[in-house]
C-alpha cells in the first residue's frame, strides 16, 4: 500500500475543512420545494433558509399552470404534466447531486406523492398538511358538487379563499388577508384557485389514493389535528397505505392547514431539516433506515 507524502495529508486536511465550511456530506444533496396549488414559494416560511444552513441545495419550484405567477385560467391543466416537470427537474438533479428530496406543502405535498409514485429516485419526501380530500372543518358543505358542476360544462369561476386563510394566528392572518386584498396572493397561496386547476388537482388526489403504496421513499407527515382544509384523517390514511420502509408522523395542535407559517412554524421547519438530515446521513452511512421509523398515535390536544 503505498505511503501518503506531507503533500497529500495537507491536501486531504484542507479538503476536509472546505467540506465543513459548504455544509458537509449534505451539500451534496438537493431539495425540491412545491408550494401548494396556485401558490408561490412564501408559503414555505423559512424551511429554504435552514436547508440552505444545513448545506442541501434548495431548488423551489414554478410550474406551468400550477404556480400562482404562471396560472392562466382559461387553460385546463393535466397533473400529468406537473409531475413531469418535477420528474425531469430530478432527472437533471441526479446528474450533479448524490441524492434528491422533496418536501411540499398541501397540494404540493400531494403532488410530491405522486412523483415519489412515480419515480424511485427520491431520498426522502416531506408531506406538510397533506390533502386527500378536502373534508377540513371549514370546507362548505357545497364543496363536493362544485365537480359535478364543472362536469356539467360551468366551468369559468374560481374558488375564493376566506377566512381563516389556514392560519390560526390572528395577526398572521390580519396580515395575509391583507396580502390578498392588495396582491393577490400572499404566504398561504392566491385570493382563489380557479376550477380547472381545482379539477386537476382532484384528478392527481384521485392518482395518489391508488398509488400510495408505490412510495417507497423515507417519509415525515406533518399535520395539525386542527386543520381546517385536510381533516387528520389524510394523514392517518397515507401513513397507513404508504410502501415506505420508514414512515413518521407529526402532529400540531396550534395551527391550521397553511403550518408552515402559523403559531408552530419553527417546529414544521426544525423537523423537516432533522428528518432530511438523518435520512442524508443514514443513507451515506448504510445503517438501518428503521432508525427513523416512528408512529405518533393521533391525540385530540383540543380536549
Amino acid at each position: 500500500m503505498d505511503s501518503l507524502s506531507s503533500t497529500d495529508t495537507i491536501d486531504l486536511i484542507t479538503g476536509a475543512f472546505a467540506e465543513a465550511r459548504q455544509g458537509g456530506p449534505h451539500k451534496d444533496h438537493a431539495v425540491i420545494l412545491l408550494h401548494g396549488l396556485c401558490g408561490s414559494q412564501l408559503e414555505m416560511g423559512s424551511i429554504p433558509k435552514q436547508l440552505k444552513k444545513a448545506g442541501c441545495t434548495v431548488i423551489p419550484m414554478t410550474i406551468d399552470n400550477y404556480s400562482a405567477s404562471l396560472t392562466n385560467p382559461r387553460v385546463s391543466p393535466d397533473w400529468e404534466e406537473w409531475c413531469s416537470v418535477v420528474e425531469s427537474k430530478i432527472a437533471r438533479l441526479k446528474e450533479e447531486f448524490k441524492t434528491v428530496s422533496i418536501c411540499g406543502l398541501s397540494m404540493g405535498a400531494t403532488l410530491a406523492l405522486a412523483v415519489a409514485a412515480r419515480s424511485s429516485e427520491l431520498l426522502s419526501v416531506v408531506l406538510l398538511s397533506p390533502v386527500l380530500q378536502y373534508d377540513g372543518w371549514s370546507v362548505p358543505w357545497y364543496q363536493k358538487l362544485l365537480t359535478v358542476v364543472y362536469d356539467l360544462g360551468i366551468r369559468n369561476w374560481s374558488y375564493k379563499e376566506s377566512e381563516p386563510y389556514g392560519i390560526k394566528n390572528f395577526d398572521m392572518r390580519r396580515r395575509v388577508a391583507s396580502a390578498l386584498e392588495k396582491d393577490g396572493v400572499a404566504a398561504v397561496g392566491a385570493a382563489s384557485i380557479p376550477a380547472r386547476h381545482l379539477r386537476a388537482a382532484l384528478r392527481m388526489i384521485s392518482y395518489v389514493r391508488d398509488a400510495l403504496p408505490l412510495v417507497r421513499a423515507d417519509t415525515l407527515i406533518i399535520h395539525s389535528i386542527d386543520d381546517e382544509t385536510a381533516s387528520p384523517r389524510n394523514a392517518e390514511v397515507i401513513l397507513q397505505r404508504i410502501g415506505s420502509e420508514v414512515r413518521k408522523v407529526i402532529w400540531l395542535g396550534d395551527c391550521y392547514h397553511i403550518i408552515t407559517v402559523d403559531n408552530e412554524r419553527e417546529i414544521v421547519t426544525n423537523e423537516t431539516v432533522m428528518f432530511i438530515k438523518r435520512s442524508i446521513e443514514i443513507h451515506g452511512n448504510e445503517l438501518s433506515r428503521k432508525y427513523l421509523a416512528h408512529s405518533s398515535p393521533l391525540k385530540d390536544r383540543r380536549q
